[in-house]
């Protein structure tokens, strides 16, 4: 058994560096984890390292080889079970132990069934000593998404959406680009630039016509795929969401759409998915749709809209968290609702959510909620 790491200063220091250096990957490790390993020698960190994508070194080999002094008999800060499997990479556990580490501090276990317990119990067969639980929580957080996909196999699910304070998303005539300011939509670039994919109904794509693109990130990211819902065929192949030099498009559609439309959307570069319809044949079964973008190692995903598919989400229990950017501006009773339905009767059947966090930009403010 791993000892359970008792809180000391100096790690909780050494594993806060490793923490930030694995956000450095944050944009380009999905699907894989945004691990960050610091190595520490007579009470001096001499090496750091940070995975930097699917492919390439994991964040304690990247550590090792970046040390410039001797390693031996040092300890590795690492926010994740290091893996003992060989995948697109050999083991990290070998590495370390054929480096002479004699001691390895790990935030979290991976809940990755091929890893879990496994990284540790190698290390320890090597004559290793393992701490695991150093900043634990924190850590956790930062890798929800990932920490979802390997449970569920399914992407976290994060319903966004900018309301004015009358909880409208458009105005009466659909309009509904500045609700919010300039440093708020800047922060959704950046979340979309942590998704692996965005997701829209069909009526968004019609009436909005948007790109679903990441736009003024400062760093190296992968561009989100954006995924449409359309079970009719409804949608041509028109515009900037079909040019697939951009950013990759999938279409998850229904067996009711003929071959011409699907080919359509296939000659235009895009993927397209039948999905199976609920049982009342009247939309998308969302939850498939949900489990098919796991396999296909999507780790977290956007949802942007419209109203009709955040509120069929809610009703099959699908989302994970709610992100709202509310804008200092009100948009009156006839403007578009955030959510279509469920119609409820009584308080009693309101549906709760948990206020996580908040934050303001200028004007505006970001509410995060789980569900």
């Amino acid at each position: 058994m791993a000892t359970t790491a008792s809180v000391d200063q100096k790690q909780t220091f050494f594993m806060s560096e490793a923490f930030e250096e694995g956000l450095k990957g944050r944009l380009l490790s999905p699907p894989n984890p945004w691990v960050g390993c610091v190595i520490v020698k007579h009470g001096e960190i001499i090496a750091r390292g940070h995975h930097q994508g699917l492919g390439s070194d994991h964040a304690e080999v990247m550590a090792l080889k970046q040390a410039k002094e001797e390693i031996w008999g040092a300890t590795a800060y690492v926010t994740l079970e290091p893996c003992p499997t060989f995948g697109h990479t050999p083991p990290c556990t070998d590495a370390l132990i054929e480096a002479g580490i004699k001691k390895v501090v790990i935030g979290i276990l991976d809940p990755d069934l091929n890893v879990r317990g496994k990284g540790v119990a190698r290390l320890q067969q090597a004559n290793v000593e393992v701490e695991v639980g150093i900043l634990d929580e924190k850590i956790k957080s930062s890798l929800t998404s990932y920490c979802h996909h390997r449970e569920t196999g399914m992407p976290l699910c994060i319903l966004k959406a900018a309301i004015s304070m009358d909880g409208k998303i458009a105005a009466k005539d659909g309009s509904s680009i500045w609700i919010t300011g300039d440093l708020a939509r800047k922060d959704v670039h950046l979340m979309r630039a942590q998704s692996q994919a965005i997701l829209v109904g069909t009526t968004t794509v019609l009436e909005d016509k948007p790109k679903l693109t990441v736009r003024d990130i400062d760093q190296d990211f992968h561009a989100p795929m954006r995924v449409i819902l359309d079970a009719k065929g409804k949608i041509k192949p028109i515009g900037e969401l079909f040019d697939t030099s951009i950013a990759p498009t999938l279409v998850a559609t229904s067996e009711l759409v003929d071959l011409q439309r699907k080919q359509e959307w296939i000659d235009h570069g895009c993927e397209v998915v039948v999905v199976p319809l609920t049982k009342n044949k009247k939309r998308l079964d969302l939850a498939k749709l949900l489990k098919e973008l796991g396999k296909r190692g999507i780790v977290q995903l956007l949802v942007e809209g419209g109203s009709k598919v955040f509120s069929s989400l809610i009703e099959e229990k699908l989302v994970d968290r709610l992100v709202l950017y509310m804008g200092s501006c009100l948009l009156g009773a006839e403007g578009v609702s955030l959510f279509s339905k469920p119609k409820l009767e009584n308080i009693d059947d309101a549906i709760r959510m948990h206020l996580k966090d908040f934050t303001r930009f200028g004007k505006d403010v970001r509410l995060d909620y789980t569900f």
